[in-house]
Protein backbone atom coordinates (compact mmCIF):
# COMPACT_ATOMS: atom_id res chain seq x y z
CA UNK A 1 0.00 0.00 0.00
CA UNK A 2 1.11 3.48 -0.91
CA UNK A 3 1.87 5.67 2.33
CA UNK A 4 -0.86 8.15 1.17
CA UNK A 5 -3.06 5.77 1.37
CA UNK A 6 -2.35 4.42 4.74
CA UNK A 7 -2.20 7.86 6.29
CA UNK A 8 -5.52 8.60 4.66
CA UNK A 9 -7.33 5.09 6.11
CA UNK A 10 -5.70 6.03 9.45
CA UNK A 11 -7.31 8.91 9.61
CA UNK A 12 -10.41 7.71 8.35
CA UNK A 13 -10.17 5.54 10.86
CA UNK A 14 -8.69 7.88 14.15
CA UNK A 15 -12.02 10.11 12.94
CA UNK A 16 -14.43 7.45 13.25
CA UNK A 17 -12.87 6.44 16.46
CA UNK A 18 -13.58 9.80 17.50
CA UNK A 19 -17.09 10.08 16.79
CA UNK A 20 -18.23 6.63 17.78
CA UNK A 21 -18.13 7.99 21.76
CA UNK A 22 -19.49 11.29 20.76
CA UNK A 23 -22.62 9.51 18.98
CA UNK A 24 -22.86 7.14 22.13
CA UNK A 25 -22.72 10.01 24.81
CA UNK A 26 -25.24 11.81 22.60
CA UNK A 27 -27.53 8.86 23.06
CA UNK A 28 -27.05 8.25 26.41
CA UNK A 29 -27.71 11.79 27.30
CA UNK A 30 -31.13 11.32 25.25
CA UNK A 31 -32.15 8.47 26.82
CA UNK A 32 -31.36 9.97 30.34
CA UNK A 33 -33.52 12.81 29.35
CA UNK A 34 -36.63 10.26 28.29
CA UNK A 35 -36.18 8.27 31.50
CA UNK A 36 -36.73 11.56 33.38
CA UNK A 37 -39.18 12.43 31.56
CA UNK A 38 -41.57 9.24 32.42
CA UNK A 39 -40.94 10.69 35.74
CA UNK A 40 -42.72 13.84 35.33
CA UNK A 41 -45.13 11.83 33.53
CA UNK A 42 -45.33 9.27 36.05
CA UNK A 43 -46.25 12.38 38.70
CA UNK A 44 -48.25 14.06 36.71
CA UNK A 45 -50.89 11.11 36.21
CA UNK A 46 -50.45 10.38 39.35
CA UNK A 47 -51.62 13.37 40.79
CA UNK A 48 -54.27 13.91 37.74
CA UNK A 49 -55.63 10.28 38.58
CA UNK A 50 -55.21 9.60 34.75
CA UNK A 51 -54.83 5.65 35.18
CA UNK A 52 -54.56 5.22 31.35
CA UNK A 53 -51.35 7.53 31.26
CA UNK A 54 -49.57 5.82 34.31
CA UNK A 55 -50.23 1.96 32.54
CA UNK A 56 -49.00 3.19 29.44
CA UNK A 57 -45.50 3.83 31.45
CA UNK A 58 -44.86 0.28 32.00
CA UNK A 59 -43.48 -2.75 29.84
CA UNK A 60 -46.01 -5.24 29.79
CA UNK A 61 -43.85 -7.48 31.49
CA UNK A 62 -43.32 -4.81 34.64
CA UNK A 63 -43.25 -5.89 38.13
CA UNK A 64 -44.13 -3.68 41.05
CA UNK A 65 -42.44 -4.38 44.48
CA UNK A 66 -44.46 -2.49 46.78
CA UNK A 67 -43.48 -2.23 50.48
CA UNK A 68 -45.04 -4.56 53.03
CA UNK A 69 -46.77 -6.57 50.11
CA UNK A 70 -45.76 -8.85 47.83
CA UNK A 71 -44.65 -8.28 43.99
CA UNK A 72 -47.23 -8.06 41.46
CA UNK A 73 -46.73 -8.22 37.74
CA UNK A 74 -48.07 -6.14 35.58
CA UNK A 75 -51.17 -8.26 34.41
CA UNK A 76 -52.15 -8.25 37.86
CA UNK A 77 -51.99 -5.04 38.78
CA UNK A 78 -53.13 -2.96 35.99
CA UNK A 79 -57.05 -3.85 35.83
CA UNK A 80 -57.44 -2.68 39.00
CA UNK A 81 -55.64 0.83 38.61
CA UNK A 82 -58.36 3.01 37.22
CA UNK A 83 -60.07 2.40 40.89
CA UNK A 84 -57.08 2.75 42.96
CA UNK A 85 -56.22 6.30 41.00
CA UNK A 86 -59.87 7.36 41.90
CA UNK A 87 -58.26 8.88 44.93
CA UNK A 88 -55.34 11.03 43.71
CA UNK A 89 -52.95 12.86 45.70
CA UNK A 90 -53.05 16.57 45.76
CA UNK A 91 -49.32 16.63 44.43
CA UNK A 92 -46.22 14.44 44.19
CA UNK A 93 -42.75 14.89 43.16
CA UNK A 94 -39.99 12.93 41.94
CA UNK A 95 -36.31 13.31 42.37
CA UNK A 96 -34.22 10.79 40.29
CA UNK A 97 -30.84 11.33 41.82
CA UNK A 98 -29.15 8.66 39.86
CA UNK A 99 -29.92 7.45 36.13
CA UNK A 100 -28.09 4.75 34.63
CA UNK A 101 -28.13 3.56 31.00
CA UNK A 102 -27.27 -0.19 30.43
CA UNK A 103 -27.41 -1.09 27.19
CA UNK A 104 -31.29 -2.10 26.25
CA UNK A 105 -31.90 -1.51 30.59
CA UNK A 106 -31.43 1.62 33.09
CA UNK A 107 -31.63 2.34 36.67
CA UNK A 108 -32.74 4.92 38.42
CA UNK A 109 -32.58 5.43 41.98
CA UNK A 110 -34.18 8.37 43.78
CA UNK A 111 -36.68 9.96 46.21
CA UNK A 112 -40.47 11.03 46.46
CA UNK A 113 -43.10 13.17 48.41
CA UNK A 114 -46.90 12.57 47.96
CA UNK A 115 -48.58 15.13 49.62
CA UNK A 116 -45.82 17.39 51.09
CA UNK A 117 -45.76 14.78 53.42
CA UNK A 118 -45.42 11.13 52.96
CA UNK A 119 -41.27 10.92 51.65
CA UNK A 120 -39.80 7.71 50.33
CA UNK A 121 -37.44 6.18 48.04
CA UNK A 122 -37.50 4.02 44.65
CA UNK A 123 -34.92 2.42 42.83
CA UNK A 124 -36.19 1.51 39.09
CA UNK A 125 -35.71 -0.67 36.27
CA UNK A 126 -36.19 0.51 32.92
CA UNK A 127 -36.32 -1.35 29.40
CA UNK A 128 -35.93 -0.37 25.96
CA UNK A 129 -38.66 -1.11 23.75
CA UNK A 130 -38.92 -2.34 20.47
CA UNK A 131 -39.35 1.49 19.21
CA UNK A 132 -36.69 2.62 20.63
CA UNK A 133 -38.71 4.40 23.93
CA UNK A 134 -38.35 3.23 27.70
CA UNK A 135 -40.68 1.56 30.06
CA UNK A 136 -41.21 0.77 33.92
CA UNK A 137 -39.52 -2.99 33.96
CA UNK A 138 -39.54 -3.24 37.72
CA UNK A 139 -40.19 -1.20 40.66
CA UNK A 140 -39.17 -1.15 44.59
CA UNK A 141 -40.10 1.55 46.62
CA UNK A 142 -40.52 2.29 50.26
CA UNK A 143 -41.51 5.54 52.44
CA UNK A 144 -38.99 6.41 55.31
CA UNK A 145 -39.89 6.27 58.71
CA UNK A 146 -41.27 9.18 60.81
Amino acid sequence: MRPGTIRILAAGALALACAIPMTAAADMAADEAAILDIWSSYSAARVAGDAETWLNLWDKEGIRMPPGVPAVDFATFAPGTPERFANAPASMEIKAEEVMILGDYAYSRGTFTVNNAVEGKFLTIFRRQEDGTWRIYRDAFNMNAK
